[in-house]
């Protein structure tokens, strides 16, 4: 039987964490694309595949998840913070349910870590809203 989570997961560390819950909610994602395609929802892990070597604890456990706001303003300042990396990208808004996976508020606050869950990508319920 196939894990419902995805197969570059480590397997020496929790992920997604323990204390994560099932995601629920409206949030804000920085996509590549209006609309947003599958593309638009990969891990940290998986848009840059060395950025794990650069963590450790927690830290090592985000780089698997994906990063969600829970407000406009902040996912476009983010963006707007980090020019070289994310100036590109839209600032879209959705939805996420329980189906899509796990979530946990890391790093600062409106700022979400969630882990995907595998065939569950949430393209569907977000629009750019830019």
């Amino acid at each position: 039987m196939s894990s419902e989570w995805p197969s570059f997961y480590p397997r020496e560390i929790a992920v997604p964490p323990e204390d994560a819950v099932c995601s629920q909610g409206p949030f804000f994602r920085l996509v590549l694309s209006s609309p947003p395609q599958e593309h638009c929802f990969l891990s940290t892990h998986e848009e840059q595949p060395n950025r794990y070597k650069k963590c450790s604890g927690a830290a090592l456990q985000n780089v698997y998840g994906a990063s969600f706001f829970d407000n406009k303003v902040q996912a476009a300042t983010i963006r707007d913070k980090f020019p070289d990396v994310l100036g590109e990208r839209i600032v879209a808004k959705g939805t996420l349910v329980p189906e899509v996976g796990k979530m946990k508020q890391t790093f600062s606050p409106g700022h979400y870590t969630v882990w995907i869950r595998l065939n569950s990508a949430p393209i569907n319920e977000f629009s750019t809203c830019e």
